[in-house]
């Protein structure tokens, strides 16, 4: 198949199930990509500034500007559920040598309807639909489930500050690793005037400073803002009582969860009930009867198919179910297709004026070309 025919067959499948053809904006202001991307993603981005000096970026996926163009239809008062489907570019700086800078995706993005394991099962097992329609056999399938880490969290009953902390900590390459080594040090001295700001702009001030004075450049891909606040949350934690051992054994135990995706409840919930954290038993049964409903429906797929606790889309927006489908040729950072839902993303775009759940997927031809053994 060539790449065209490969986009003809995919965007077919995902038509015929309801959903209506987009292509929405090239452009976006550069503020949405930032806020929702993770750190790995903000260093790709296509960031220029427009002819008035306004910051902007070409969309670095489909999903966003989708979503913004659901989130306008349901705060214009135009309510009910919504499919769109799109063959259409998206633009990132490659993420491997191999990579081109612009691709297509071809995807499908769902709103509205039940926040479900059924829901996530059905919009799996379409995705798994396109890729045959591709001719293509995955060699492995990569979930997870980005509500299972704060259903933990939220069932140890820490404070608040300490929670809200880790649950942050979980969406950073690292940062729950980080926090708990990091909690017993004090802040330092020289970052105290940082804490101690009343104002945004003090407070920026006051942490240029003392990167400054230690000789230290402002590089990387968080802004001041997001440091600030990553200090503050730090400081809170810290008097409220930081993380306790107890918590850190059940982190831990909670990271190292690496199996196949039907054992994967089990190995929660033998965690949950070692811990005596029944609170979590919501999410691991929406993980267990997910998979139960995939392997209904897609018996072959149960082989391949694995889960881990820490496996996160490298876009923060996503909140719930995640899985990343894998091709011969190609590394685990090239994944063929990629899905997960973002219940919360519409409220954001909106600022609140409207929300939706949502669960969306998109196929990347120039992977499944390579996967195939030919070039993009």
């Amino acid at each position: 198949m060539t790449h065209a025919a490969i986009v003809r067959a995919a965007r077919r499948v995902f038509e015929s199930s309801g959903a209506e053809p987009v292509d929405p904006s090239y452009i976006l202001p550069s503020d949405i990509p930032l806020e929702l991307s993770g750190e790995a993603v903000r260093a790709r981005l296509c960031v220029f500034a427009d002819q008035r000096g306004n910051e902007m970026v070409m969309r670095p996926d489909l999903t966003l500007p989708v979503a913004g163009l659901e989130a306008e239809r349901l705060a214009s008062g135009v309510n009910g559920p919504k499919a769109y489907c799109y063959a259409a570019e998206a633009f990132r700086l490659p993420a491997t040598p191999e990579d081109p800078m612009e691709f297509t995706q071809v995807g499908f993005e769902r709103f509205g309807r039940d926040s479900s394991p059924s829901e996530d099962a059905e919009a799996f097992a379409l995705v798994h639909e396109a890729v045959q329609a591709c001719d293509i056999r995955p060699v492995a399938i990569a979930t997870g489930d980005l509500a299972v880490f704060p259903a933990f969290i939220d069932a140890l009953g820490l404070p608040r500050v300490t929670g809200d902390l880790l649950k942050s900590g979980f969406r950073q390459e690292g940062g729950v690793r980080g926090l708990i080594e990091a909690a017993p040090a004090p802040i330092e001295d020289d970052l105290l005037p940082t804490l101690e700001a009343k104002t945004r702009e003090e407070a920026e001030a006051a942490f240029r400073a003392a990167l400054e004075a230690r000789g230290i450049p402002l590089i990387g891909t968080r802004s001041v803002a997001e440091i600030i606040a990553g200090l503050r949350g730090r400081a809170a934690a810290q008097a409220a009582g930081g993380v306790p051992p107890e918590v850190r054994e059940i982190i831990g135990a909670l990271a190292a969860v690496n199996c196949t995706a039907s054992e994967a409840a089990d190995q929660l919930d033998a965690i949950a009930v070692r811990h005596g954290l029944t609170k979590a038993h919501e999410a691991i049964d929406r993980v267990a009867r997910r998979m139960e409903l995939i392997c209904e429906l897609l018996p072959d797929v149960k082989a391949i198919c694995g889960f881990r606790s820490g496996f996160g889309r490298r876009f923060t927006y996503y909140d719930g179910f995640l899985f990343e489908t894998l091709g011969a040729n190609l590394t685990d950072r090239q994944p063929i297709a990629t899905g997960g839902r973002y219940d919360g993303l519409v409220a954001g775009l909106s600022k609140g004026r409207a929300h939706a759940t949502a669960i969306g997927s998109v196929i990347r031809p120039d992977r499944v070309l390579r996967a195939k053994g030919r070039g993009a």
